[in-house]
């Protein structure tokens, strides 16, 4: 409503604007209500990193469906499972994508699932209808309703069902937003899985700070360079491999700016070495700050820009307002500042627990804090090292 003519989303030659993706979004929730899709209905998708796929969301959001993003490279085991844990009613899918037919693999999973959910494609043409069909939108009170499953890796073993609300998914994309002290003249960069916990992550930012952000549907460098140039992006990053990656194309060219708008990259998700971050900072002209989050707890810490050096080279930066980080003995007790420990976590970004009513029970303790089974020790000043 406060900018409806500004660009949020770019892929391409194709701009959305905040005012398109209300009005288009509706739509989409239009048609999906004349599908059968209700408050509450569970509706699986796996699409990559599009347009459509956050009008879909965001649709599905207005309807206050339950939604269950997978990952688009996820295949028939990992898809199986997110299926069946989660009853999904509706599954999405965007047809052969990448040499792959998604389509043919939902159909054949669902042929063996009791309640198979209603298959349907959502990669460039989405369901449309008239919002006049539609009820009132959910009402705040909603907010801390399950309205999300994301899925952790699974390499190892089944993945676990993550319940997030609209609140925690709000609370964690406000850390990543106030920390990074973005503007609405800044140009963000989704080069990840939209179906990622930090797809509302990151969108969540963008509504707080009425920037646009760029959507990658498949990221590779050098050849992704171009679009980063063509739309003057000001912040990208991901994670600690995207660092290194940005940074081997600027050794190919030391003395010519990689992108030359490009004035901070940001990210999280994996151990950052000291050396890369004064390396990035030196040699690609740019500032960095690093944090820390999971799927159960999209944004714990951030770096700030106007931290110190040393913090940024040396911690995963500070919890914003409103995350507590407790460090504690193996029998749960809490440490001293600067002493190594695990991390356990209570606040409003922390998920709701598991699908799995026992995997909940054993991830919280007495007093609320999530128990991550991540190492690290805290300073005073309320920055977080990680050392395991």
């Amino acid at each position: 409503a406060r900018t409806p003519d500004r660009p949020v989303l770019l892929q391409e030659d194709r701009v959305l604007t905040f005012g398109g993706l209300r009005e288009r979004a509706e739509r989409v929730a239009a048609g999906l209500y004349g599908m059968g899709v209700r408050a509450g209905s569970v509706v699986a998708w796996q699409l990559p990193t599009r347009l459509e796929t956050a009008l879909l969301s965001f649709a599905l959001t207005r309807l206050g469906a339950v939604q269950t993003p997978v990952i688009p490279f996820y295949r028939d085991r990992e898809v199986r499972f997110a299926l069946r844990e989660s009853g999904a009613a509706f599954f999405a899918v965007p047809g052969v994508w990448r040499g792959f037919d998604h389509t043919a693999m939902a159909e054949r999973i669902a042929a063996g699932l009791p309640d198979p959910p209603r298959v349907f494609e959502a990669y460039d043409a989405l369901p449309d209808g008239d919002p006049a069909v539609l009820p009132p939108p959910p009402g705040a009170e909603s907010g801390d309703d399950v309205r999300w499953i994301y899925w952790t890796s699974g390499t190892t073993s089944d993945p676990k069902g993550v319940l997030h609300t609209d609140r925690s998914l709000i609370a964690g994309g406000s850390c990543l937003a106030h920390a990074l002290k973005l503007s609405a003249d800044d140009v963000g960069s989704m080069a990840f899985p939209y179906a990622h916990v930090a797809g509302p992550d990151y969108t969540v930012m963008l509504l707080l700070y009425g920037f646009p952000a760029v959507m990658f549907e498949q990221f590779a460098l050098p050849d992704a360079l171009a679009e980063y140039r063509r739309h003057g992006v000001t912040v990208a990053g991901g994670s600690t491999a995207f660092y290194a990656m940005f940074l081997a194309e600027q050794r190919k060219d030391p003395g010519r700016p990689l992108i030359p708008s490009l004035r901070l990259l940001a990210g999280g998700g994996a151990p950052k070495p000291p050396e890369l971050y004064h390396a990035v900072v030196r040699e690609m002209g740019v500032r960095l700050t690093h944090g820390y989050g999971m799927t159960e707890v999209p944004m714990i810490t951030m770096g700030t820009p106007d931290d110190t050096p040393d913090h940024l080279a040396r911690t995963e930066g500070r919890p914003r307002e409103g995350m507590e980080i407790r460090i504690t003995d193996e029998r749960g007790e809490p440490l001293p500042y600067g002493v190594e420990g695990e991390v356990r976590l209570r606040g409003e970004a922390v998920c709701r627990g598991y699908l799995d009513p026992a995997a909940s029970a054993a991830a919280f303790d007495a007093d609320g804090f999530l128990i991550t089974g991540d190492l690290g020790r805290l300073q005073e000043s309320g920055h977080l090292t990680l050392t395991g």
